[in-house]
């Protein structure tokens, strides 16, 4: 349980950057090879796969920088929920693939890691200013 303490600084960081790399992901396997999945369940998973991806990649950014570790119990739903909503509908209403197009792709995944990132940090915050004040 005492994983999921960490300041939430990182977990904001964190969250912003697994949502950028999953856009990315997204942009590198999905929309730029326009790589059709023939059925949906086959683009959802692997939607998900690249969500779960990207908290891995952001876990061992991490643990390479010697930064503290956000817990994969944040990271995979921040993962999950930014796949759905910010980029879900956008990526596939996109009408080109130009390099500024592509840039406000990541960054909408970045914001939305940060969106879904903030109530973990918010009750992280919270849960670690009681512990403090019960010591």
């Amino acid at each position: 349980m005492i994983g999921l303490f960490v300041n939430w600084k990182n977990i904001i960081f964190s969250g912003a950057a697994t949502g950028a790399i999953l856009a990315i992901l997204i942009l590198i396997v999905f929309i730029l090879p326009e790589f059709d999945p023939g059925s949906f369940a086959v683009l959802c998973g692997g939607w998900f796969s690249l969500a779960l991806l990207s908290a891995f990649i952001v876990n061992q950014i991490s643990k390479c920088a010697k930064w503290p570790e956000v817990n994969f119990k944040i990271l995979i739903p921040v993962g999950c929920i930014t796949s759905i909503i910010p980029l879900f509908g956008p990526l596939f209403g996109m009408p080109n693939t130009e390099p500024i197009t592509l840039a406000t792709v990541v960054a909408m995944g970045a914001i939305g890691g940060f969106f879904w990132s903030t109530p973990f940090a918010i009750w992280s915050f919270f849960t670690s200013r009681k512990i403090t004040e019960e010591e």
